[in-house]
């Protein structure tokens, strides 16, 4: 009985250390990349013109740090797009060529990609 009250305290203090201990983040930050946005979409290819207020856009994780952007609206989806983390709230694709630029600052997500005679447009798209 003498040991009961000090072997309490302890396993009660393993307990609230463990529980309380700041966890790592290894999926990729805070919000992170993927999410749901809402905004302003504008598309265009050779066959297509399209440009829609309030509309779904959904940043998907494949796979390591490319994504899949999905529109539901018509428009074909951005896939196998790079997305470098350079601090806890922004993601940018590392495109030299300025043709295939995806920023995430935060809330906002911003859209300027051509590929294959189409491009993408998103101006400021804030997270849902």
């Amino acid at each position: 009985m003498k040991l009961f009250i000090p072997l309490a305290t302890l396993s009660l203090f393993i307990i609230l250390i463990t529980s309380c201990a700041k966890k790592d983040d290894t999926g990729g930050g805070s919000a992170g990349a993927s999410g749901s946005f809402i905004g302003r979409v504008q598309y265009q290819d050779n066959t297509l013109d399209v440009d829609r207020d309030n509309r779904l856009i959904r940043v998907l994780q494949v796979s390591g740090n490319t994504y899949k952007i999905e529109f539901y609206t018509g428009i074909p989806n951005i896939t196998d797009l790079v997305l470098n983390k350079t601090n806890d709230s922004t993601w940018i694709s590392p495109d030299t060529t300025g043709l295939k630029e995806v920023t995430i600052v935060g809330k906002s997500l911003t859209i300027n990609y051509q590929a294959n005679s189409r491009s993408w447009i998103v101006n400021d798209a804030l997270r849902k």
